[in-house]
């Protein structure tokens, strides 16, 4: 009975976070065409395939590292505390953005 109740938030959380994933891009998409410039841009791919600036072997790597984790486990405190009665989908979609932006302006 319980794992059938969860399913059923699954079910009913699912097709939220996919639409809020879904308006993103075509958000993105839409301003892109609106200022006349392509879907994909090279400084976008270039975002996506470099390599990290700090690895495992760098010295700066741990201190940036433990920056990030506390910074993320600070925002999903925050963002539950704020966010929870929203529902899971918005409340994971948020999480992620806000813990992609705080890695890449820390470790890339």
């Amino acid at each position: 009975m319980i794992l059938l109740d969860k399913f059923g938030y699954l079910l009913s959380e699912a097709p939220v976070l996919f639409f809020i994933a879904w308006f993103a891009v075509r958000w993105v998409h839409l301003r892109r065409r609106r200022n006349k410039q392509p879907d994909s841009l090279a400084n976008d791919r270039r975002k996506l395939r470099r390599p990290a600036e700090f690895g495992p072997r760098d010295l700066q790597f741990y201190p940036r590292f433990a920056l990030a984790v506390i910074a993320v486990t600070i925002t999903a405190l925050l963002e539950f505390a704020a966010l929870a009665t929203q529902g899971a989908a918005i409340l994971t979609g948020t999480f992620l953005l806000s813990s992609a932006a705080i890695v890449q302006r820390l470790l890339f």
